[in-house]
């Protein structure tokens, strides 16, 4: 629109027709200035609903991840808890069969012990018996030999130089026995109460060496024993202190996934009005611009003022 003005007097007559139309005049520009805090209203409700709105979903994402990373966390100790419990599993199984095998390690010592020292007592038995045997023969073959020298000496009324008397006719020969024996017989009685008394010995030394090495064998399984429930008592302050762990994270979650409620709420509660000014904002914004160019118009026709398009 262009605006033209006529002439001097009819400049003149407007101004006489402005001054009867101040409060006209007055209406109109206060008009105007609602319609441009209006205006001004609008851009600060878009601006703000879209500030409010962006911080909000950076704050929801934020919460988002932090949660995701929470649950990971869960899982993660949740498998390490179940590692640890397996192992644990493992390792009760393992004592089990530790003291299974000690059990049956000392089932095994206890009956060798046993027939060690039957075997013992019969070897010293039959060592008795023999040396007995031994001290038998030998008074025996003593009391012989004693025998057999008195049979030698003068006859009692003999002169000397005269032969003795015949023997009896029973006797063809004089009666020896096993004299002539009497070294290797003694002798082999010795050496088998000797070898008994070897045999039983090395009994003794095999007895202590299987005893000695029981021993070990015990000595170590048990520390091994040891050493599992000891692992298995640090594995189990572990777990607990990773299930507290795991309580917390949940607890964590929980009060973020609140947190995150709540925001989404918000921004859903926000949606309908912040997308009335962010939708409608360039619309609202031309309807009003039109509305005070034709306040403006309409002060400068109140005024005198001509228009042609």
């Amino acid at each position: 629109l262009e605006v033209t003005s006529t002439s001097t007097s009819t400049t003149s007559s407007s101004l006489e027709a402005g001054g009867r139309f101040v409060k006209v005049f007055e209406s109109i520009d206060k008009m105007v200035a609602n319609l441009q805090d209006e205006e001004a209203d609008d851009l600060k409700k878009k601006e703000g609903c879209e500030k409010t709105r962006e911080e909000d979903t950076r704050k929801a994402i934020v919460l988002s991840r932090a949660m995701d990373e929470l649950s990971d966390t869960i899982q993660r100790l949740k498998e390490e808890i179940e590692e640890l419990q397996k192992q644990i599993e493992e390792k009760n199984e393992a004592i089990a069969k530790i003291e299974e095998e000690l059990k049956e390690a000392k089932r095994m010592r206890d009956d060798q012990n046993t027939e060690w020292k039957q075997s013992d007592s019969d070897d010293k038995e039959a060592a008795l018996i023999v040396g007995k045997a031994i001290d038998v023969l030998t008074e025996f073959y003593t009391s012989l030999a004693l025998v057999q020298q008195k049979a030698h000496q003068p006859v009692e009324g003999m002169k000397g130089g005269e032969a003795p008397p015949p023997p009896p006719s029973t006797w063809e020969t004089s009666y020896k026995g096993a004299q002539d024996d009497q070294t290797g017989v003694v002798a082999i009685m010795g050496m088998v109460k000797s070898d008994i008394e070897k045999d039983q010995a090395k009994a003794k030394e095999e007895e202590d060496a299987s005893q000695k090495a029981y021993e070990t064998f015990k000595a170590e399984n048990e520390q091994q024993i040891k050493d599992f429930e000891k692992a298995i008592s640090e594995m189990e302050g572990t777990i607990a202190d990773k299930e507290g762990e795991v309580q917390d994270a949940e607890k964590d979650r929980l009060t973020k996934k609140g947190e995150l409620e709540t925001i989404l709420k918000k921004i859903k509660d926000a949606t309908p009005g912040c997308d009335f000014f962010t939708v409608n904002f360039e619309t609202r914004l031309e309807n009003r611009q039109v509305e005070l160019d034709g306040l403006k118009q309409a002060k400068q026709a109140l005024s005198g003022a001509t228009f042609s398009l």
